[in-house]
This record gives structure tokens, sequence and C-alpha cells, in this order.
């Protein structure tokens, strides 16, 4: 069996998907793996796994697809959470 290096890049993460990581940490709700499933079949996407989602979330897997579902759910829910605000102020 051979064995498998891993190439270490260090965190090498480019700024864009910096931004997008920190918007998903403040906004993200505690729900978001089944909203991101929601969000990925309603643009025909297959249906993916849940665990791949928590990766991508977790930075363990980069898939642009899930992560810019994840931004939307992220995005739908501060929205949702300005407008409660401004409801009840």
């Amino acid at each position: 069996m051979s064995k498998l290096i891993k190439i270490n890049k260090g965190n090498e993460i480019q700024p864009h998907y910096e931004k997008a990581y920190n918007f998903i940490n403040e906004h993200l709700p505690t729900t978001y793996v089944d909203l991101t499933i929601s969000c990925l079949t309603k643009k025909g996407y297959p249906i993916p796994n849940k665990t791949l989602i928590r990766n991508v979330r977790n930075k363990s897997i980069f898939r642009n697809d899930i992560l810019l579902a994840l931004v939307e759910v992220a995005d739908e829910n501060k929205k949702a959470i300005e407008k409660i605000k401004l409801l009840t102020s």
C-alpha cells in the first residue's frame, strides 16, 4: 500500500473566502444544514450529504456551491433578525 503524502499549504485562504466564512460565523443559524439542503435543491443541485455541508462549514472541504448556499442562508437569517428587531421596537 502506498503512503499518501498530504501537502500542507498552510493557512493560505483567499480574502473573499475569509469574508464569506466571517459572515457565516456571525449570521448562520444553528439549524443551517437542512436550510442549506433546501437552498441547493431549489437551484437544481443534487442533494448533498449533511456531513459534507458541515465539513464545508468547518473549512475541512472547499466547495463553492455549498459555500454560496451557506452564505445565502446566513443572509436570509440576518434579514429575518433585522426585520424582527424592526417590528418589535
